[in-house]
């Protein structure tokens, strides 16, 4: 049974660099967003199933099986009554996915539970997520990203120049993207269904390219613009951005003078008179004169800093203050339709949230320091949007008897998660709880006769997350 994939394989091949990528446990710190910026339990209404939304800080790749897996969003491991969770979520949380891939085939991979491949063990993001074990060059996994790059006009990942390809193993799972279901017959003659990413790339890549394709129903199937999620409480349409840090990249200075992901992220250090590439990766202004310093002149560090800083507190507050419009917008729509708003009034306020919300959270991460012109200009349209959909409401709230209505506070997470009403909230926690204690240890189990152990692993409660914050409450 081939068990190189395991990270700790490659330690006495490769050390610096197996040392450099543990280092990224050093950066272990989360939060719970939510409870930080309670506004978002409103615009991520209707996700996390019965346990309501849920945001995290992001930490270190280190970490990104074990915040993935705990969260309530990953469903139950091993439970029969839930088996929500597809295992192509392992290709961005997990490097046993090649490995799966290899030994299952990529439709397998697509179209079952992430529990079903449990005596792979758990094994967070590490070497095989982006290096073929046997030559170590750079290597995607999943067939869908060379249909995408295709699809965007360029060239295959095999084919792109070596600078493109090392923002491109980053590309695989840091864009933006939806995924479609598509059929499949397996060898018993059986009719499946597979789970494959799909992007907005033949559009463009910045956010009103994206925007303007998503929006084209003539791109889909059914002939109608995209909608990953109907929100709840207003029931806007929305277009559910993740996380498109290639794209805004792309689009920005960084990208357009033709560096790569790596060439900040993942800058060349020297440790014992070796020059090698830090797999560390992390905040480049942390590591500014080996990340830097091949653009910027060392002795400008100070002023770097100090703008970048800038550049990011006003987007922090452009990220509050457009947020918490857009969340008080989705609560106006909700008591809107509650006093007898048409679907004729509140088309128009439904575009206008769904316009707003697209540009909200495409915005996240570092898109300051990646886009910064797009950002700010971005954050401006998603305020100007919120607002128009909330002038539009007032209207609408008046002509139907509800003009004083005011939303109400939603400043703690408890208040809005009050607003949200999730009578099984605690019920689905629960049982989310017990299967972390249970079924998540199990999966080392098998790992360790097998020799796919990964004696990285994290247990749920070895450390701060999810787990140990929500499940705390209920031993």
């Amino acid at each position: 049974m081939r068990s190189v994939f395991v990270s700790p394989n490659f330690a006495k091949l490769f050390p610096l660099q197996y040392e450099s990528w543990i280092a990224s446990k050093e950066e272990n710190e989360t939060a719970d967003y939510i409870a930080k910026y309670p506004f978002l339990a409103i615009l991520r209404a209707g996700t996390g199933g019965e346990g309501g939304p849920v945001l995290l800080g992001l930490r270190g790749h280190y970490y990104g099986w074990l915040d993935f897996m705990t969260l309530t969003d990953a469903g139950i491991p091993d439970g029969s009554a839930n088996e929500k969770t597809s295992a192509r979520c392992l290709a961005c949380h997990s490097s046993a996915a090649p490995e799966i891939i290899h030994r299952y085939g990529e439709k397998e991979f697509l179209s079952s539970p992430v529990s079903k491949f449990s005596e792979l063990g758990a094994h967070s993001v590490g070497c095989m997520n982006c290096h073929d074990p046997e030559t170590m060059q750079l290597k995607v996994s999943l067939s869908w990203f060379n249909d995408e790059l295709k699809a965007g006009g360029k060239p295959a990942f095999e084919k792109s120049s070596a600078a493109e390809q090392k923002s491109l193993i980053c590309a695989q799972c840091h864009y933006e993207g939806f995924t479609v279901k598509q059929k499949w017959t397996d060898a018993s003659g059986k009719e499946r269904r597979m789970t494959v990413a799909k992007t907005a790339w033949p559009g463009g890549f910045s956010i009103a390219a994206q925007e303007a394709w998503l929006n084209d129903g003539k791109n889909f199937p059914d002939g109608k613009p995209r909608t990953d999620l109907i929100h709840p409480i207003s029931i806007a349409p929305l277009i559910w951005s993740i996380h498109s840090d290639y794209e805004l990249f792309k689009t920005g200075i960084h990208g357009q003078m033709g560096l790569s992901c790596t060439t900040c992220h993942m800058p060349k250090v020297t440790k014992n008179g070796q020059t090698y590439t830090s797999h560390n990766i992390g905040r480049p202004l942390k590591t500014f004169e080996a990340s830097c310093s091949g653009c910027h002149d060392v002795k400008n560090k100070d002023k770097i800093l100090s703008y970048v800083a800038q550049r990011k507190a006003r987007a922090a507050e452009l990220r509050i203050e457009s947020g918490t419009l857009l969340a008080k917008a989705h609560l106006e729509a909700g008591k809107a339709w509650a006093a007898g708003a048409s679907e004729a009034e509140m088309q128009p306020v439904l575009q206008a949230i769904r316009a707003s919300y697209w540009r909200f959270n495409s915005l996240q991460r570092a898109a300051y320091f990646h886009a910064s012109q797009e950002t700010f200009t971005e954050f401006a349209n998603a305020i100007r949007y919120a607002q128009q959909a909330r002038v539009e409401l007032r209207k609408i709230l008046a002509r139907h008897g509800a003009g004083d209505w005011e939303a109400p506070a939603f400043d703690t997470k408890d208040k809005v998660l009050a607003l949200l009403n999730l009578p099984e909230r605690e019920a689905y926690i629960i049982a989310k709880c017990l299967s972390n204690k249970k079924d998540l240890v199990r999966w080392t189990e098998p790992a360790k006769k097998n020799g796919t152990y990964d004696k990285n692993y994290v247990a749920p409660d070895q450390i701060e997350n999810w787990h140990t914050r929500e499940c705390s409450r209920y031993e």
